[in-house]
């Protein structure tokens, strides 16, 4: 049996409803974690700290790998050269395996240096022991992935993604529940983080098992497959490191600017007189509490960037600029579609949002408000580096990101010490703002064409601004009819997501013809002229 192909709309589907799968499943465990007396906001700190580290090892290592792949991959496919795309997936995984190893070797000899010496925070260590394992397990599964999508198949990619956060969140509140005892946050954190590497192996052999079922289908539409010059696995190599490092920096990139918060918050926040726990304590609110809302939207959103790298290159790679076009402009509307609710929500229900979450350590919210801003650049970005490296401008999204987080470093550095935690939130938005604006211009220069922002921008606002103003009514209305606490927020939010579809709809921010290529969007058409 051959891998099966999706569709561009199928496959954002399939990726979209496995992330909303993904982030409800970590949201759940994340919250349990932070309601445990013992782990809370300083046990979060740990987590975090631990995880930004190995977030930018996991990207110098392996986070270019799935584009890089599906580029290549679909590329070849684009023409009919499977044999050429199945000897780049063997090559690619001799390759990245071994350098997922030295690094892995690397980060568990290392945690101690880089926790006392770098973080200033001795306790990261054990968590970050605790992940250096799963590097070499993300690093063949990227590989596998990258290869599928380039395949234009998304299921697989998206089951092994659902059930790895599965396994992740059962396993990390069953190992930290285990060291409640220990009364030790650190420990408690390394606890949750082994849980990951447990996860991303079983992730690994899931998609492992699924090609070796597949590997005789494959081979057999290899072999009737038009007969094309076999590559150096010489030169193979180049091309891939070729395409891995740029995709790959703006990944690292990506990361460090999560490094440096770790860095130099905990750090700034002592030198404003707090303690080491207190510093902690609040750097977990932002970590534990303020990313993991932000990072809703964003996860729902990756899947039209996910989509658009392999979708983007086949087209073009046939000549076919005015596809790949539409299907840039449709995935920036839809980001647009998907953050402006998002922040405007957050926006206006932080407090009653973290009162519902985190009953048991609901401080933080103004937080929220400020850091919410970022994901209407944040989420566009998303699409927007998908679309450049789609079209093969693939040092464009790491240099704007570069740019952003230098912003970002001097002024966690220079204001943290002066005014506190309010500053990191801060210097994240302005970090987004920076790099989603320069490769936002990038995009539409390579595209030697003018963004329509009242599609793009204008009319999914109007529809914002009007849900915002049925969420305001909504919150102040319902305790006069005995509607109080959570069950306000709760039936508030369901009732601006209804708001903000009726006023979608009312507004016209998809045409007909948009309407009709998201899933079930005829049966949308038929409701709406009813």
């Amino acid at each position: 049996m051959a891998i099966k192909k999706q569709t561009f709309m199928n496959g954002v589907l399939v990726i979209m409803i496995s992330q909303i799968a993904i982030k409800v499943m970590g949201f759940i465990y994340r919250i349990i974690l932070t309601n445990f007396p013992q782990f809370s906001n300083e046990g979060n700190s740990y987590y975090g700290s631990g995880f930004q580290i190995y977030t930018l090892i996991l990207a110098i290592a392996t986070m270019g790998i799935p584009n890089t792949m599906s580029k290549l991959v679909s590329e070849k496919m684009a023409i009919g050269d499977k044999r050429g795309a199945h000897r780049i997936f063997r090559t690619a995984m001799a390759l990245f395996t071994f350098i997922a190893v030295c690094f892995s070797l690397m980060l568990f000899f290392g945690a101690e240096f880089i926790s006392t010496n770098i973080l200033n925070n001795p306790g990261v260590k054990y968590t970050l022991m605790a992940l250096s394992p799963a590097i070499i397990f993300v690093a063949m599964s990227a590989v596998l992935r990258g290869y599928f999508v380039g395949m234009q198949n998304m299921m697989e990619y998206s089951k092994a993604q659902v059930l790895e956060q599965i396994i992740n969140s059962v396993f990390s509140v069953i190992f930290v529940w285990m060291l409640l005892g220990t009364d030790s946050p650190e420990i408690m954190a390394a606890g949750s983080t082994l849980a990951t590497t447990v996860a991303t192996s079983s992730a690994f052999l899931y998609l492992l098992l699924y090609y070796h079922r597949n590997k005789k289908g494959i081979w057999n539409e290899i072999r009737l497959s038009e007969k094309f010059a076999i590559e150096p696995r010489k030169k193979i190599l180049k091309k891939l490191i070729a395409y891995v490092v740029p995709i790959s920096l703006g990944s690292v990139v990506a990361a460090l600017a999560g490094v440096i918060d770790v860095a130099t918050v905990v750090d700034g926040l002592q030198k404003a007189g707090q303690t080491l726990q207190e510093a902690n304590e609040n750097f977990g609110i932002i970590v534990g509490k303020v990313d993991i809302l932000n990072s809703v939207p964003m996860s729902i959103n990756v899947a039209f960037s996910v989509a658009l790298v392999p979708f983007v290159s086949a087209a073009i790679a046939k000549h076919k600029k005015k596809e790949a076009v539409d299907k840039i402009n449709f995935s920036l509307k839809v980001s647009s579609i998907i953050s402006l609710p998002c922040t405007f929500g957050m926006f206006l229900l932080a407090k009653p949002i973290f009162e519902l979450i985190f009953p048991n350590s609901p401080n933080g919210y103004e937080l929220l408000q400020i850091q919410c801003w970022q994901l209407i650049f944040a989420v566009v970005a998303q699409t927007v580096y998908g679309s450049l490296q789609g079209l093969g401008k693939l040092y464009v999204p790491g240099v704007s990101l570069i740019i952003g987080a230098i912003a970002k470093y001097i002024i966690n550095v220079t204001l943290i010490p002066v005014y506190g935690e309010v500053i990191a939130v801060i210097s994240s938005v302005v970090y987004n703002v920076l790099s989603c604006s320069i490769a936002f211009i990038a995009l539409f220069r390579t595209l030697k064409e003018k963004p329509n922002m009242k599609e793009i921008l204008l009319k999914p606002l109007l529809a914002t601004l009007a849900m915002s103003v049925v969420v305001i009514a909504s919150y102040y209305l319902l305790p006069y009819v005995h509607v109080t606490g959570n069950w306000n927020t709760i039936l508030t939010i369901s009732i601006a997501v209804i708001a903000y579809v009726i006023f979608t709809l009312k507004f016209k921010v998809l045409s007909p013809e948009e309407l009709e290529q998201i899933p079930y969007g005829n049966k949308i058409c038929k409701v709406k002229r009813k």
